[in-house]
């Protein structure tokens, strides 16, 4: 083969006194697609950002074209033609895409037709359509990410390393970028695909790279390969399989009415009514948008609608975070940023949403032994890793932190969870750990509303699904009996109403569980 664009050889780094790469190497070639998959925590984001120039290793070395280099920063590796788009998105979401491009290029000097139009031309070679000119805040999070990749393609670079690119893209939007990721090989670029979903591996992939615990287990083609032996790769063990809670109860626990809410004059949800039962898992599908993050707000009284209202059973929490939250609302946001302080620590995340109960305070002092008492004990349930409780929630992985996220809303034994993207960027077995936790809660008596861009994961566990389309509800589809309409299913998710009242779900009295769905 090749000398490889871009090599790592030996390559060791420990945050404190935790080994995140033991000896890890990849090497990237023109022309070829590479995946590198593993567990939450076996290293695999830690390795793409040192090959990026974003951390220094402790040990080992890096190549480019066969030569040593020894990066001072991300600019030499970006000097040298080594692109790279983080899984927590970095561009400023009040700027424009043509903003943030000449920002983290040329600077403010540039050609700013020039950049627009070596913008338009990289979204061409991906296959996408984005706004060049509207602040990236009013995107979906999906378009942001495209965003920055199509901003990468449009500096030229010879390798793109992917940290988590698809977490909360949709099955349709995927191929889509699987397919642009292969026409960018086509034309010579080296492609490191940091990802969890094994279907993109044994689709996207050319060759495979597996880390288990920071070292290196396997290296090679993806050719051959198939799911159960990726899976077991990674884990090194077989992946327990998921389940539907029971039939819900006679409890409407949360109802939303006639929801309108607009930004900056634009409909976002129009008309959407929705209630859900004790023990029902209602999962909201659809091509992901800024509706859905919008869903999840107003439903956890986050965001106040223009028309309508949210009740938590007889309360009506619109508009009303507090209100919600004392009545016992758990929120996971697509963002994790908009829910882990990374600057605080593990310990005071988990403790974040309990300061004022006696156990966490005194006389108005935190009593730091029980924060930490409850980091240990949420990261120990929930596997984060590592479990240091004193550890920055910065320093961990994406899906790390979102482990801890969860564990931090569903310890407090909540009556109503609103989740958005709750296994985005997380391995098959912490993603079906999650799963299990949230059917375990809905056997419980909660509520939950799960809303994300993997169709098979609703499919896996919820009573019904509520596809949201062009801030609308298209339809509403059972699931409980029997296998789903995909026909149906899938003319609402393209926008095609079904039904005789698709568009809204009357408010609901309480029902039996059978009726309810």
């Amino acid at each position: 083969m090749s000398v490889p664009i871009l090599a790592g050889d030996a390559l060791t780094k420990a945050f404190g006194g935790t080994l995140a790469l033991q000896g890890a190497g990849l090497s990237l070639h023109s022309g070829e697609v590479c995946a590198i998959v593993g567990e939450n925590g076996a290293g695999k984001s830690t390795l793409a950002r040192i090959l990026a120039g974003i951390l220094a290793p402790d040990a080992g070395t890096i190549a480019v074209d066969g030569m040593p280099v020894r990066w001072r920063g991300r600019r030499d590796a970006a000097a040298a033609g080594i692109g790279f788009v983080p899984q927590s998105l970095s561009f400023v979401t009040t700027l424009s895409l043509v903003e943030n491009h000449l920002i983290g290029g040329a600077g403010w000097r540039a050609d700013r037709r020039k950049g627009a139009r070596t913008l338009q031309e990289s979204c061409g070679r991906l296959g996408v359509a984005l706004p060049l000119d509207v602040p990236l805040g009013r995107l979906s999070l999906p378009q942001r990410q495209l965003a920055e990749i199509a901003s990468a393609v449009a500096v030229g670079a010879r390798v793109l390393l992917l940290d988590e690119p698809t977490s909360a893209l949709g099955p349709a939007e995927v191929d889509g970028l699987v397919a642009a990721l292969r026409r960018l090989a086509a034309s010579g670029t080296a492609i490191g695909l940091v990802t969890h979903r094994i279907t993109e591996v044994l689709n996207g992939a050319d060759r495979v790279s597996v880390l288990r615990g920071g070292r290196p287990v396997f290296d090679g083609p993806a050719a051959g390969l198939i799911a159960d032996r990726v899976a077991h790769l990674m884990v090194g063990a077989a992946v327990p399989p998921g389940r539907r809670p029971a039939a819900p109860r006679r409890e409407v626990r949360l109802q939303a009415e006639r929801i309108v809410l607009e930004e900056g004059g634009t409909p976002v949800l129009q008309d959407v009514s929705l209630a859900v039962q004790a023990g029902e898992i209602v999962g909201v599908a659809g091509v992901a948008s800024a509706s859905q993050a919008a869903l999840a707000d107003v439903l956890a009284g986050l965001r106040q609608p223009r028309a309508g209202r949210v009740l938590l059973g007889a309360r009506n929490i619109t508009g009303d975070p507090v209100a919600a939250l004392r009545g016992g609302v758990a929120h996971v946001p697509e963002e994790r940023a908009a829910g882990v302080v990374p600057d605080l620590s593990l310990a005071e995340n988990a403790s974040l949403l309990r300061t004022g109960e006696p156990a966490f305070a005194r006389f108005g002092l935190r009593r730091v032994r029980a924060e930490h008492r409850q980091g240990d004990r949420i990261a120990r349930e929930w596997d984060v890793r590592p479990n240091r409780s004193g550890l920055a929630a910065g320093a961990l992985s994406g899906g790390n932190q979102q482990k801890l996220l969860l564990g931090r809303e569903l310890d407090r034994k909540p009556a109503v969870i609103v989740v958005h993207g709750p296994t985005q960027g997380l391995d098959i077995a912490a993603a079906a750990a999650i799963r299990e936790r949230l059917v375990e809660a809905a056997s419980e008596g909660a509520a939950v509303v799960v809303i994300s861009a993997d169709l098979d994961e609703i499919l896996a566990i919820s009573h019904r699904v509520v596809v949201l389309a062009a801030g609308r509800i298209a339809d509403i589809v059972p699931l409980l009996d029997g296998a789903p309409d995909m026909v149906r299913l899938g003319r609402a998710i393209g926008g095609a109403r079904s039904g005789p009242r698709a568009g809204t779900e009357p408010p609901a009295a309480p029902v039996a569980a059978e009726e309810a769905v």
